[in-house]
């Protein structure tokens, strides 16, 4: 069975690969995108490569950023704060992603 801290090194791995594969997808888009103004993001948000892909990696760039702080928490924090801090910003990094999800599902599915 492997350490937590194992486990915490390997997802930080995969998370930052995603960074890595998905900057250049991300950054080309939206640079296409912007020709267009707001509306040509708006319209490259709305459709499903654009959405699934700027998705993808918002959800890497927001687990990587709790994992950073994760660390950040557990090497200057124990007990009893150290689980509010670990808690408080796994709630943080959901809400991030929830408002982000849902504001780029509702672009693409015209809701």
């Amino acid at each position: 069975m492997s350490a937590k801290g194992t486990t915490h090194h390997k997802i930080h791995g995969l998370t930052g690969w995603g960074l890595i594969i998905g900057l250049p997808f991300a950054i080309f888009g939206a640079l296409k995108a912007i020709g267009g103004g707001s509306q040509g993001f708006v319209d490259w948000l709305s459709s499903p490569t654009g959405a699934v892909g700027f998705l993808a990696f918002a959800t890497a760039a927001i687990w990587y950023c709790k994992l950073e702080f994760d660390e950040v928490v557990m090497d200057y924090t124990d007990g009893g704060l150290r689980s509010l801090g670990l808690n408080l910003n796994r709630l943080v990094a959901l809400a991030i992603w929830a408002v982000s999800a849902f504001a780029v599902l509702k672009l693409w599915l015209g809701a």
